[in-house]
């Protein structure tokens, strides 16, 4: 197989066609490797197994593999043994080549905090968890948070604006969010693994990798 045309088509037609958060990019990958670049139709991976790769909580894993087979993106079959995987690769799903232009929107030029326009898409980015202390959230109990306030500089894009309770909102303020992150550390209100995983977080938010889908 070509791998370097499947990446690229995975990037460039699967990713944007299915809407992939971060989440689902890394499952993909993962079960990717774990299958098809291995030489095999499919795998039958344990969950746990999924998550120790992954970084995140069995009901992460779960949520996110079933949003991949839901879309299209994998078939997925539960056994006794984990969860019986075969990965689509863009060339079976048949993506068309072209989007319609009318569709074309410059995620860079848009602002994400004025009128809460586009709260659902940044909910479905957080998972609907605080982007600080991963706690539930929903539409009606979330706040839009900057990372860099505005009077610090902080505009109004998806690098910026995250959703976040009411509590994180309230004690960060205006104040540095990797200094807040720290400081649910150290209150015991996420574990290490949360901790290193938040701080990635606001290191793919400002290279923007963390896209929302609009």
């Amino acid at each position: 197989m070509n791998w370097v045309k499947i990446y690229t088509d995975v990037e460039d037609k699967l990713f944007p066609h299915y809407k992939g958060d971060v989440w689902e990019r890394g499952m993909y990958y993962y079960l990717l490797s774990q299958t098809r670049i291995r030489g095999l139709d499919s795998a039958t991976i344990p969950l746990p197994q999924i998550s120790v790769a992954l970084q995140c909580s069995d009901f992460k894993s779960r949520k996110t593999i079933r949003s991949l087979a839901e879309k299209g993106c994998i078939e997925l079959e539960q056994t006794r043994q984990g969860h019986s995987v075969k990965v689509l690769l863009p060339y079976e799903l048949k993506i068309s080549e072209e989007t319609p232009a009318e569709n074309l929107v410059d995620i860079e030029t848009v602002d994400f905090y004025k009128n809460r326009d586009y709260l659902i898409a940044l909910l479905k980015r957080e998972q609907e968890q605080c982007f600080y202390c991963l706690c539930d959230i929903s539409e009606a109990s979330c706040e839009l948070d900057h990372v860099i306030s505005q009077l610090n500089g902080g505009g109004n894009g998806y690098r910026n604006i995250v959703a976040s309770c009411h509590q994180c909102n309230r004690k960060k303020q205006g104040g540095s969010a990797e200094n807040h992150i720290r400081l649910l550390r150290r209150k015991h209100l996420l574990n290490e693994k949360e901790f290193e995983a938040r701080m990635r977080a606001l290191e793919a938010l400002d290279d923007g990798l963390l896209k929302p889908s609009i």
